[in-house]
């Protein structure tokens, strides 16, 4: 992702006026009674510097305009665009204020009021904001719009923005956020810009785009070299030494991650193509990253798409366009697969996320519901900010939330992507005194509240389903009968994974295309929320039965009396506590996920699980005085056609095994 510079909005906001004044400064050159030598050295000069602005080599911009300034010291604008670079640094907007306020010191009180001297204010409140004086830059916005004329409408009301911004910093920088960010370190960190971080369910796998010297790489004329994505893994709490990943396209072409699917094998790319910019995906496939592929229509258009992320059911895209129809600028679109695996109209998220800013980097939280995205508009505190905003029941989106101060800065924040249980983030910035060199990944910590929503649970489809068709796995809420996932397993492999909300009850529709073929309950309980550690649990113990299909269990009179006295029998030693025979429904390494749902029919008061000594849980049902007792029992469950390897042992075998 290309940052957005301060020099280009600097030549957007005052457009033919910039211009204006190098060419009247030009003027002045050719009729000054200087000596003409010394005139062509100054003009070669800062041409030459203006140059290294437009290549954004900002540092070798500083030297040239600093050199003007020394040996001109009367010459304003190299001040202006001095102060100008200065800010396109990562902590230089200290000293753009130095340079900007002497640069101003030369000017008349008319020429103050002028089109240079409106600049120089203008960029004058920007160093105030970015070094988080709202106050000081509040100040010179209000001297600024005292000095313009009923013509300057425009630009009014870009000042007048500014001004609310600086208000929204003020807030929250009264109100910080509890957290503490962390440098990821060399091992990841170069002295060149790092960006995108991408991390996998596990967090033990990170991706990133950076602009480092790498194989045969060509720098470029700004001193950094293309971007490319590179890879690191974690071992215990330390990450290994960063590698690249893969040289998907030509060496001297950019591109860049912009998202990793929740499941970990579908990487989104960025890159500039022979039609603009464009959205590419590659799978990962026996361990290696198959060559991109183009997102087909309606995602890419002619216009520009410059960030994708897929839900975590893999059946919704969120993406970024400028494309005709929007509300301004870049907007964030949503594209949904149909029941046959094909993608849909593209659908604008509307005014409640798009703005006639630009909104970025969009993405999708594997909760399915909860979108971070970069934003210009809204309550942002100056520039790009990170928001975030969920979906509401009728599919609308709530009002965006400003994820505060230090997330956010009055300068541009971009990349910023929750981890699963949201108790902490990764984040790129440039702007903190330990960083390598350009922008940095960091590590956002928050407060461990945000920790244990989500279960993650992974299945698997069957090899003959995958032959039929499109496979879909469809997941209802049954709290509000919501529809919150429709899965799509991988085409190759049939799995998937899916992250739901812990504390409800869900149905589960295995659909082939428009025909249901298989369903079942699950039962997600608190306990199963995703912590800090790796807790994906497996799908594959409770098969999807056949839809539509009833178990009946039909009683003799006979068999109906000897339930009942069995009955009566079991009341009975419940109150003396004196049972001797229990049935062993199943014995298991481990818990089995969705209990509830594997032993539904029975009666779930009467079940326990008992930790035993050899590493088994064992499931027992009931509590019964005699051997004959719990046999019709027995005879009875069978009949439920799924517990055919359950047997009635005594009650004291089991206190011998289990863990006191």
């Amino acid at each position: 992702m290309q940052r957005i510079e301060i020099w280009d909005i600097y030549m957007i906001n005052f457009g033919n006026r910039f211009i204006l004044s190098v060419i009247t400064f030009v003027i002045v050159l050719m009729v000054s009674a200087q000596d003409k030598k010394a005139q062509r050295q100054e003009s070669k000069a800062y041409f030459k510097a203006l140059n290294y602005v437009e290549t954004d080599d900002y540092d070798k911009a500083i030297v040239a305009f600093k050199n003007i300034v020394s040996d001109s010291p009367a010459f304003v604008e190299a001040y202006l665009q001095l102060g100008l670079c200065y800010l396109n640094t990562n902590t230089g907007a200290d000293s753009a204020i130095v340079v900007l306020q002497n640069g101003m010191g030369l000017l008349s009180a008319n020429e103050q009021s002028q089109i240079l001297g409106q600049d120089f204010f203008m960029a004058l409140g920007k160093a105030y904001q970015v070094s988080l004086q709202p106050d000081s830059a509040l100040l010179v916005y209000d001297e600024l719009l005292s000095r313009l004329t009923e013509k300057d409408k425009g630009f009014k009301k870009e000042i007048e923005l500014e001004m609310q911004n600086c208000e929204n910093a003020k807030v929250f920088l009264a109100n910080p956020i509890q957290l503490t960010i962390t440098n990821l370190g060399e091992e990841v960190n170069s002295r060149y810009d790092d960006h995108s971080p991408l991390v996998n369910v596990y967090d033990d796998l990170l991706l990133f785009t950076s602009r480092r010297k790498g194989g045969k790489l060509p720098e470029l004329v700004d001193g950094q070299y293309p971007e490319k994505v590179y890879y690191t893994e974690r071992d215990t709490a330390a990450w290994e030494k960063a590698e690249l990943l893969n040289v998907f396209f030509k060496n001297q072409e950019h591109e860049s991650g912009l998202s990793l699917s929740a499941d970990g094998n579908s990487l989104f790319i960025y890159r500039n193509d022979n039609e603009g910019k464009s959205i590419y995906v590659s799978y990962l496939e026996n361990n290696e990253w198959t060559e991109p592929v183009k997102m087909p229509h309606p995602i890419n258009s002619i216009a520009s798409e410059t960030h994708a992320s897929i839900s975590s059911d893999r059946s919704t895209l969120f993406f970024t366009s400028d494309r005709e129809g929007g509300y301004g600028g870049i907007d964030i679109y949503m594209c949904k697969k149909d029941a046959y695996g094909r993608w849909g109209e593209a659908r604008n998220l509307g005014p409640s996320v798009n703005t006639r800013f630009d909104e970025e980097t969009s993405m999708i939280h594997p909760d399915g519901y909860t979108l971070y995205f970069a934003s210009e508009g809204h309550n942002s505190m100056g520039r790009m900010d990170v928001f975030y905003t969920q979906m509401n029941a009728d599919s609308t989106w709530s009002l965006p939330v400003n994820l505060g101060y230090p997330i956010n800065t009055p300068d541009d924040d971009f990349f910023f992507l929750p981890t699963l249980d949201k108790s902490h983030a990764y984040y790129a910035s440039a702007r903190f005194n330990d960083n390598h060199g350009g922008s940095d990944i960091y590590r956002v910590e928050f407060d461990s509240a945000f920790e244990g929503e989500l279960a993650v649970i992974e299945g698997q489809v069957s090899e003959d389903d995958l032959n039929k068709g499109s496979v879909r796995i469809m997941v209802t809420r049954m709290t509000d009968k919501r529809l919150i996932g429709d899965y799509r397993p991988d085409n190759n492999s049939g799995k998937y994974t899916m992250f739901l909300e812990t504390g409800h009850e869900y149905a589960i529709e295995e659909m082939i295309e428009t025909q249901k073929v298989g369903e079942s309950m699950l039962n997600i309980e608190s306990e199963m929320a995703y912590q800090t550690e790796k807790s994906v649990f497996s799908f594959e113990e409770i098969k999807m039965t056949p839809p539509l299909k009833r178990t009946i269990i039909t009683l003799t009179l006979e068999e109906q009396n000897e339930a009942a006295v069995a009955a009566i029998e079991h009341e009975i030693q419940k109150i003396e506590r004196a049972p001797y025979y229990t049935i062993q429904i199943l014995a298991l390494k481990r818990r089995p996920l969705f209990a509830s749902l594997y032993l539904k029919g029975l009666d779930v008061d009467d079940i326990q699980v008992v930790k035993c000594k050899d590493g088994y849980s064992r499931y027992i049902y009931g509590a019964f005085p005699d051997y004959k007792a719990a046999k019709i029992r027995r005879n009875q469950i069978l009949k439920l056609g799924k517990f055919e390897d359950s047997y009635v042992r005594r009650i004291t075998e089991i206190d011998e095994l289990r863990v006191e």
